[in-house]
């Protein structure tokens, strides 16, 4: 060895790197002795079977039980249990080389100190451990302001991040989020398109920044709430996105006619294909209106069949039969709201009001059943 590191030092001679044999001679221990000491300190220590020790310890190598005892000592004094910091350790068995108090108990403090109880720290560790993994200042500090800018209290903040604590890890939300506000989009909007849909926000950024273009180029307002919902239907839709273009074809609507009911009311791209489906089929086939009528009104593709639009329907039928309206087709009565309606359509027929009522009230009553 001597010999070796005087070659290693000689300036008149090139350095030739040794061999992995004799880099394995020189180490100071045995990588089968800590192999073997992993194992026994996991099934000793953490209460694994031999079997997931021995996964672990293809991930973990320790030296002693001096800083892993630490680690652990000061997981349990925050209040987690030996069940918790078995789960922790098998997702994330790194933290045992962690240094406690200087790597692991600021990440603590500073979401105690922002005003998580100690159910809600563990909560949100034991969900997603390798928030550990993260700098406190590079990555935790700045996503919690920037969650907290949309949330606005630690109370919401914290919260959030019981719920959806996996969100910390990436950059892309903060990315998404830039784009949307340099394109017009008000920050009121961006903090209801975060605080409801936070999925929007996880979209490759590339593709994301395409489809903000394209609702643009469509004539969407980044300013009005039609854009982001457009944005919500554009991204969350986007495995069914021609599915449903192929039930609006099938029902007679051009591309030019599903463009217009998609600026008109974007809502119209959220419905499930299922819900598509059944209020084509009702306004067709039952009430006998042209599909083009639903492109123009597409509103009525979001109307609860059960609670509005079947009760309504026969309120309108009984009053064509009675010949009290002309045109029993309309769009406007399954438009307005309830008091509107009953004022219209109900009460103001004095002699079949009852009749009407009752009639109104049967098949709510139903619906409400079903």
């Amino acid at each position: 060895m001597f010999s070796y590191l005087r070659l290693c030092h000689n300036p008149n001679l090139t350095f030739i790197k040794p061999s992995p044999i004799l880099h394995l001679l020189l180490q100071p221990f045995s990588s089968s002795a800590n192999h073997s000491f992993t194992l026994n300190y996991l099934i000793q220590n953490l209460a694994f079977s031999p079997e997931t020790a021995s996964k672990i310890s293809t991930k973990l190598l320790l030296n002693n039980s001096q800083n892993p005892d630490s680690v652990l000592a000061l997981f349990k004094s925050h209040g987690f249990s030996n069940s918790q910091l078995s789960t922790l350790i098998k997702t994330c068995p790194n933290l045992l080389t962690y240094h406690p108090n200087k790597t692991l108990l600021p990440k603590l403090n500073f979401l105690l100190q922002k005003g998580a109880s100690t159910s809600d720290l563990i909560d949100i560790i034991t969900k997603n451990p390798r928030i550990l993994y993260l700098s406190l200042q590079n990555s935790i500090i700045p996503f919690y302001d920037l969650v907290k800018r949309f949330f606005l209290s630690d109370e919401s903040t914290i919260a959030s991040l019981k719920v959806r604590s996996c969100m910390i890890y990436s950059k892309t939300p903060s990315q998404n989020i830039q784009l949307l506000l340099q394109n017009g989009v008000p920050e009121s909007k961006v903090g209801i398109l975060f605080r409801n849909w936070y999925t929007v926000f996880t979209q490759n950024p590339p593709v994301f920044e395409k489809v903000v273009m394209e609702l643009k180029e469509l004539g969407f307002n980044p300013k009005t709430t039609f854009f982001t919902v457009a944005l919500r239907a554009k991204i969350n839709s986007k495995s069914n996105w021609e599915n449903k273009i192929d039930v609006y074809k099938k029902w007679g609507w051009s591309q030019e006619d599903i463009v217009s009911a998609f600026l008109k009311h974007p809502w119209c791209m959220l419905a499930s294909v299922d819900k598509i489906e059944a209020v084509m089929k009702f306004f067709v086939d039952h009430i006998g209106w042209e599909s083009l009528v639903l492109a123009k009104h597409p509103i009525l593709i979001m109307m609860s069949l059960e609670k509005r639009v079947i009760p309504r329907a026969f309120v309108l039928k009984f009053l064509e039969s009675k010949g009290l309206v002309k045109d029993a087709k309309l769009a406007r009565p399954f438009k307005v709201s309830e008091d509107v309606f009953l004022k219209k359509f109900v009460n103001c027929f004095e002699e079949e009001a009852s009749n009407l009522l009752k009639l109104y009230e049967e098949k709510r009553e139903v619906s409400r059943n079903v």
